[in-house]
């Protein structure tokens, strides 16, 4: 029972998730970190890039292949600089972006732990 709770591939894929989550919140913190560094661009998590790995993985149907993913931080390319000096991170994004981020790894997380209440619940019933 307790392989088939941790094998199978929407537990895998929440788990993806939140690798996700917690890389992308990394690269969040350090924008605002580096929000008066001129020259610096913004760096964030592709989630466009990692949405398409995980939909192709979970239509395969197999753990092993979500395991595999990995999300990667790279260069925000797509917002440009409204600052004399290069810098393109905004406080406001950068803290709306936190929060949404925060949000959808809470999300997650209780998900996954309703699967950890079962697992509680078929060890501690009494037969």
């Amino acid at each position: 029972m307790i392989e088939g709770i941790f094998s199978n591939s929407n537990y895998q894929a929440a788990c993806k998730m939140l690798d996700y989550n917690a890389l992308r919140h990394e690269a969040l913190a350090g924008n605002l970190a580096n929000i008066e560094v001129p020259g610096y661009k913004r760096m964030d998590v592709s989630s466009a890039s990692f949405q398409d790995q995980l939909s192709k993985a979970m239509r395969s149907g197999s753990a092993q292949s979500i395991k595999a993913i990995t999300p990667v931080v790279g260069i925000d390319l797509a917002t440009p600089s409204s600052r004399c000096d290069g810098n393109n991170v905004e406080m406001d994004r950068e803290l709306m972006e936190i929060n949404r981020n925060e949000l959808e790894y809470e999300y997650i997380t209780r998900y996954m732990n309703h699967d950890y209440q079962l697992l509680r619940t078929a060890i501690s019933t009494q037969v």
